[in-house]
């Protein structure tokens, strides 16, 4: 497939440390990875050079994934030698398209270690793929070509409608949050983020919450913040989504006269009768307009 190719190497800065964790969920789209002897320090996704803000993306759009400062990969005579598979799935499993290696081109030349600051594979969204499909999911997996090591990387796409607007933008915020948990803003910035769990919640005393505390949020305004979209997924310990019926609870406050604002979410994420199992959290806000976003992965038991 000639239009599914592309390698880049260069310096940029990080998106999410995903190093620390062996599989999890992506701020911002959703994404899941998988770290079995390949890591990076981080997974960027990108559309026109922007940060891709959602997994809405127009059809004919080229999808780029950057692993950032990969390692892991086998050293031979001071080069290493990575692929990438590609494949689109329809919505209900069928493969729509697959390539076993869209890194070719330096299947037999390598890449030298002393050069390797990221790995990037670009991907289009053709018609022909993905045909009336109304969402896909695509999944690239990097492999080391003389050893045993790789990475997942699984995107959910849903496909925009046409002229529909994409959520990019050129530059996002890192949040300072508690590891493992990530966290990335556009627009607002905030002096702090406390994430625990509560099990002391009465609304549905079966359940154990998610606590986000964001507090001194900057950028926004109270009046903003409170008429904003609210939205929260959970996903098992494998990157599976959990369907939830409850509903997020919050309290938001704040100062009128330096536009500081607060904001305490309560996400319902497993019943308290349930240990020792693992639970990622997502919790995103969006101002009306669209143009301001916080998106919060925590990593819960």
């Amino acid at each position: 497939m000639k239009y599914l190719s592309g390698l880049l190497i260069g310096f940029v800065f990080f998106l999410t440390n995903i190093q620390a964790q062996e599989k999890g969920v992506l701020s911002f789209t959703g994404a899941r990875y998988a770290n079995e002897g390949i890591a990076a320090r981080a997974i960027e996704i990108k559309v026109d050079g922007s940060y891709l803000l959602s997994n809405r993306v127009s059809l004919n759009k080229e999808i780029e994934v950057k692993l950032i400062n990969p390692s892991g990969l086998t050293e031979t005579n001071k080069m290493v030698f990575a692929a990438a598979e590609l494949s689109y799935l329809s919505a209900g499993g069928a493969i729509l398209a697959q390539s076993p290696n869209i890194l070719k081109d330096f299947e037999t030349k390598g890449i030298s270690l002393g050069t390797i600051k990221e790995l990037s594979v670009k991907l289009a969204l053709k018609p022909e793929i993905i045909k009336a499909e109304q969402s896909c999911v695509v999944k690239i997996r990097f492999y080391d070509l003389k050893g045993k090591g790789q990475l997942k990387v699984e995107i959910p796409i849903s496909i925009a409608r046409p002229r529909e607007p994409i959520l990019l933008s050129k530059t996002v915020n890192e949040l300072k949050v508690p590891a493992p948990a990530t966290g990335w803003a556009v627009g607002v910035k905030m002096k702090n983020v406390v994430i625990t769990v509560d099990t002391t919640i009465r609304v549905n005393p079966k359940m154990a919450y998610a606590s986000i505390d964001m507090s001194n949020i900057e950028g926004s305004t109270l009046a903003e913040v409170l008429s904003g979209r609210e939205s929260y997924w959970v996903y098992d310990e494998n990157g599976n989504e959990i369907k939830m019926t409850d509903k997020q609870l919050k309290q938001v406050g704040g100062a009128m006269e330096n536009n500081q604002v607060n904001y305490l979410s309560k996400l319902p994420f497993r019943p308290k009768t349930v240990s020792g199992k693992t639970y990622f959290v997502r919790f995103r806000w969006e101002s009306p307009d669209r143009r301001k976003l916080i998106d919060i992965v925590a990593k819960l038991q």
